[in-house]
């Protein structure tokens, strides 16, 4: 397993954490990186929102000096707006930009943003050009294989994505109508390492160390971008490295309780008072899966109002003394 390199970012384990909207905001980014991930990109920005000066956009973009190097993505359909907030997130302290031209969500859909850009690629890579232009730091994208199964076009746009002077491409080998269901076509990923000369990451149906290795040996990417499979289990980037480089066997998938009193603690100080309630439910909930009454754990942290009862639920839960 080789290191990455996206422009003169240098990635010592091609071992990324995925961009998750609601999820992977600066506490869930520091416990991944201590987990093991490589590089860590941060959940996207709407540039319409920046340039409205939105106040909980600009709060999202705080990045911390442990978690480098770390990516910001963003999402939008004006190449200037999209350029204003690249700008501002490399001033900021991102390491790299990413556009989001993946996002199936109809949400982002009706914006005319996501992979719905997929769809007007003159827009598309307008887009890519205007950005790399407007920062220094290194441009990506991340897309998938196209609308449909007889709408695909990724090939194309990657290339046009790497002739604008994105220096990286992140390919989530589905289509919009596909969603999240359905298997993930990881011959295409292999097709697009094929077609450009810049790194291609990997993304889709990645949970465990084996299914890494498969991967990166069946398709060629230079990298790994785990999404889903980290819920619950930011240690899983440890543990991919484990398998794959045959070091350290025998912590693979091993429960980690010191990183969820540090997940914890973060939410806490990142997110005070009521703000942290939302996160504490569903990342306790993520990580008691598969324990012994974690059903009945669920609901009744669910039914709890004020964090410090929720953390007491997880301490006396999970055998941890979290710093209040």
């Amino acid at each position: 397993m080789k290191p990455l390199m996206i422009g003169n970012i240098r990635i010592e384990r091609p071992l990324i954490l995925a961009p998750l909207a609601g999820i992977t905001n600066l506490p869930y980014r520091l416990v991944c990186r201590k987990g093991g991930a490589g590089m860590v990109w941060a959940e996207m920005i709407s540039s319409r929102a920046y340039h409205f000066r939105d106040r909980r956009t600009k709060e999202m973009a705080v990045f911390h000096e442990e978690e480098h190097p770390v990516a910001a993505q963003i999402f939008g359909r004006d190449p200037n707006e999209m350029a204003e907030a690249a700008r501002f997130l490399e001033g900021r302290g991102a390491d790299i930009v990413d556009i989001n031209m993946g996002c199936p969500v109809k949400k982002i859909l009706k914006s005319g943003s996501g992979v719905q850009l997929m769809r007007e690629p003159d827009l598309a890579r307008t887009i890519v050009q205007e950005v790399v232009q407007a920062v220094n730091c290194p441009v990506t994208v991340k897309f998938r294989l196209g609308w449909s199964a007889t709408e695909t076009n990724f090939l194309q746009l990657g290339k046009a994505f790497e002739e604008a002077g994105a220096q990286a491409l992140i390919l989530h080998p589905r289509t919009r109508v596909q969603g999240f269901t359905g298997a993930a076509c990881w011959e295409a990923i292999k097709e697009l390492v094929d077609a450009v000369r810049v790194p291609v990451i990997g993304s889709g149906d990645v949970a465990t160390g084996e299914e890494a290795a498969r991967m990166l040996f069946n398709t060629a990417c230079a990298g790994v971008m785990v999404g889903r499979g980290a819920l619950g289990k930011p240690w899983i980037f440890d543990s991919m490295h484990a398998y794959i480089t045959g070091t350290g066997m025998e912590s693979l998938d091993k429960f980690r309780p010191e990183l969820v009193q540090m997940h914890l603690e973060l939410l806490l100080e990142y997110l005070p008072g009521r703000q942290s309630i939302g996160h504490l439910r569903k990342h306790l909930a993520w990580y008691s899966r598969g324990f012994p009454e974690g059903a009945a754990f669920r609901r009744t942290i669910n039914e709890l109002a004020e964090a410090r009862d929720i953390i007491k639920m997880a301490e006396d839960f999970f055998g941890i003394s979290v710093k209040l």
